[in-house]
């Protein structure tokens, strides 16, 4: 294949010994290593493919390499000790030229403090995507423990500080059940996508349009220690809400909202209330036992109706459909009951599956 265009021996075995970090600049026999002296647009770009844990590394085959690294655009940290992305985004703080467009973080433990430190780093730097995934750390009993625990004790929890991203467009956050608190100032007016999960709140919690003018979506999953939730938002056209086992009351006010699905929440709460201000709202899912205040809703194509199950009065179904004179599809279920306090070990199978097996 030498004829046809495949690199001659001499620059595969430069290549060889070039790939490898703390090698001379130059191969047997006294030739210059011309991968080295390949411009910083192509050095990007094979860096890119090799992934930012051996990108870092190869910054040592030579000076000219030694900082390419802090210009990639996306930066990935997978498996890695939970005080490394804040050393790497120091680096590329110092030495980088342009915004980070999309950062990836999975480490190996959870770390409150750490977390805070490489989020801080990276707030002014990122003008995309944030993925914060501490899934791998969590297992079925840290689970359990989280589902069974009271939640005044979400006092004693890990703190995690969410700085103000200004530029990001979508922050994807695991938590793994550290405490998250929102900035009190500062306005993230590039944001579209959030996407929260696993983690403690202290009773109150409110999204609106004025700290995040452009987000259309919001995830929130998997919440210990809130009590009472505000959505007011312009901007926001998907909502999805999941597994708040301690909310007593969910008030949302979205004149723009287009689909609103919210399950599994208000466990055991013997007066949930709720209200919902969506005048254009078109696919309701409401999989709770509560039925909301609602404002009119004329363009309803699609209704999830409370799953008929054995832990919920009968007079909540009735009550339900009553709101809703009008829908061009109807979905009913008939579903085993699941109660917070009476059916944990149920709850935590139910949850640890969708755990492990599902993720955005």
């Amino acid at each position: 294949m030498e004829g046809q265009g495949g690199p001659a021996p001499k620059k595969r075995a430069a290549f060889s010994h070039a790939a490898v970090p703390g090698v001379a600049s130059t191969v047997p026999g006294g030739t210059v290593d011309r991968l080295i002296r390949l411009p910083d647009r192509v050095l990007l770009c094979i860096l890119l493919k090799v992934g930012t844990k051996q990108a870092v590394k190869m910054g040592g085959v030579s000076r000219q390499w030694r900082r390419v690294w802090t210009r990639l655009p996306v930066l990935e940290f997978d498996g890695v000790d939970s005080s490394v992305p804040a050393r790497a985004l120091a680096a590329y703080q110092a030495h980088g030229e342009d915004d980070i467009h999309s950062l990836t973080v999975s480490p190996n433990q959870v770390d409150g403090n750490q977390t805070t430190a490489w989020l801080s780093l990276a707030a002014p730097l990122l003008s995309g995507r944030l993925r914060s995934n501490n899934r791998r750390t969590v297992t079925r009993e840290t689970l359990q423990m989280f589902l069974a625990a009271e939640a005044g004790h979400v006092g004693i929890r890990e703190a995690l500080e969410l700085p103000c991203f200004k530029k990001a467009t979508e922050i994807l956050m695991d938590l793994g059940f550290l405490a998250l608190k929102l900035p009190l100032v500062g306005v993230f007016d590039a944001l579209r996508v959030m996407w929260l999960e696993h983690f403690w709140l202290r009773r109150e919690f409110s999204i609106t349009g004025t700290m995040f003018p452009s987000l259309q979506e919001l995830t929130i999953r998997m919440v210990r220690g809130l009590t009472v939730l505000t959505l007011d938002s312009k901007s926001l056209v998907y909502i999805r809400l999941s597994f708040l086992l301690e909310i007593r009351q969910l008030h949302i006010l979205a004149p723009g909202l287009d689909t609103l699905e919210v399950t599994l929440c208000f466990y055991d709460e013997p007066q949930p209330f709720a209200t919902i201000a969506a005048e254009r709202l078109k696919v309701l899912r409401w999989e709770v036992p509560c039925v909301p205040e609602l404002r009119k809703i004329p363009h309803l194509l699609v209704l999830g109706a409370p799953p008929v199950t054995t832990f919920w009065s009968e007079d909540i179904y009735a009550e339900f459909l009553d709101r809703f004179p009008a829908a061009n599809h109807l979905e009913l279920q008939i579903r085993p009951g699941v109660s917070a306090s009476s059916s944990y070990p149920l709850l935590v199978d139910t949850i640890f599956c969708a755990f492990t097996h599902q993720h955005k």
